[in-house]
Order: C-alpha cells, then structure tokens, then sequence
C-alpha cells in the first residue's frame, strides 16, 4: 500500500522466506547424504560428502538470493499502474 511503513529487510514476508529457505537447503543436505553420498573406485566418502554439501548449499543460497531480490523488487515497484478513468 502506499505510504506503509517501510520495514526493509525486517519484513515479515522476507524473514519468513528466509527461514523456509533455510529449512529446504537442510532437508536437501540431509537427502543428499542419505541419498546421493557414496564411496566408489574415484571419489572416497569424505570427497562425495564435500561435494554434496557444496552443491547444496551453493545452489540453495543461489535460489534463495533470487527468490529475496524478487520479493523486495516487487515491496517497492519501480513503477505504479496508472488508472484512466473515462467519463
């Protein structure tokens, strides 16, 4: 609405994104080592684990940055409809 108070980064929606996206980058790090990390003759466990957790949690910080500077575009549009009333 214009005129609201600006909360900024204390937005309830943008804080509440923020922990939902924390929880999906912990569900898929515990998929990914239930999962997906395993030992075999080129990669050893320890390396499969690394790599796991640096593809999840790249990509969920990549998802999540996307999904917050979408969010906060659209808490301050650039540029508001205009409404022709005709007579």
């Amino acid at each position: 609405a214009v005129g609201a108070a600006c909360l900024g980064f204390m937005a309830p929606g943008l804080i509440n994104g923020c922990i939902i996206w924390l929880l999906i980058g912990v569900l898929a790090n515990y998929l990914a080592f239930k999962y997906v990390v395993k030992e075999t003759p080129k990669i050893t466990m320890e390396e499969s684990k690394s790599l796991a957790l640096v593809v999840v949690w790249t990509s969920t910080i990549c998802l999540w940055l996307f999904w917050s500077f979408v969010y906060m575009h659209q808490m301050v549009p650039l540029i508001y409809p205009v409404h022709i009333i005709e007579k």
